[in-house]
């Protein structure tokens, strides 16, 4: 068998379609099949506004069918996201070093747990406080009629933005290890972080909905300061002292 480093780029590629194919297998079968409970689905995204949203409409013959495929695909994709990272871990490992697969599987268990939380944290807290301050807008000449597309579509890019939002930790402590930054630049940092924070949560979140800027900010703040803490357990390992 050929060694990593003495494949050829044709044999890379092979590798990376056969990967390719195996994930996009894992999420159309979990797709399909999440496509026979995709009423129950929507249900389920529903429930953090129940109180406020009773029912969504579509505005389009194909709106609703579009919708569930899409509900599909999402709940595919987070289903399959295990062996969807298994085959990226196969098809890169063969190239680290062993000091870099020890950290690159802890790395990315920590990722998994810090964008579920993420997605948790707004689904439970976000969602319904975001949904009420939009719908406080309405008047006698103003009321809502939900579209089933923009209610998935809104509450997507909210999950995906706090999810991702929430692995500011994983990014600090690349940049930790990689030696572009430590604990004490970090701190000296830290009012310079507050407004790109600031500005961040105003970009990731749709719209210009304050509260969910604000619940997004917050939880972002204390991670930046979780981040300077851990950098510090860093620096103290490294110099081969003692926290």
């Amino acid at each position: 068998m050929n060694s990593p480093g003495s494949l050829t780029l044709w044999q890379h590629l092979e590798e990376l379609r056969k990967r390719l194919l195996v994930s996009l297998a894992a999420v159309g079968v979990v797709s399909i099949a999440a496509y026979a409970c995709s009423d129950l689905l929507l249900g389920i995204l529903l429930r953090p506004v129940a109180g406020a949203i009773r029912e969504l409409y579509f505005f389009s013959p194909a709106e609703a069918f579009l919708v569930k495929l899409q509900v599909a695909f999402l709940a595919g994709l987070t289903a399959a996201f295990p062996i969807v990272a298994s085959q990226a871990w196969f098809f890169v490992s063969p190239g680290l070093h062993e000091r870099e697969k020890r950290i690159v599987i802890p790395a990315g268990l920590v990722t998994s747990v810090l964008f579920a939380g993420g997605a948790v944290f707004c689904y439970r807290i976000v969602v319904p406080a975001a949904v009420r301050f939009f719908l406080g807008m309405q008047s006698e000449v103003l009321r809502p009629l939900i579209s089933v597309r923009e209610y998935v579509d809104f509450l997507t890019q909210l999950l995906v933005a706090f999810g991702v939002a929430f692995n500011l930790p994983v990014f600090v402590m690349a940049l930790v290890f990689a030696g572009v930054t430590d604990a004490a630049r970090l701190g000296k940092f830290r009012r310079h972080a507050v407004v790109l924070i600031l500005v961040a949560a105003a970009v990731l979140t749709p719209g210009p909905d304050v509260a969910s800027q604000f619940f997004l900010a917050v939880p972002l703040v204390f991670l930046f300061e979780l981040s300077i803490a851990a950098a510090s357990l860093v620096g103290f390992f490294r110099k081969g002292k003692k926290p």
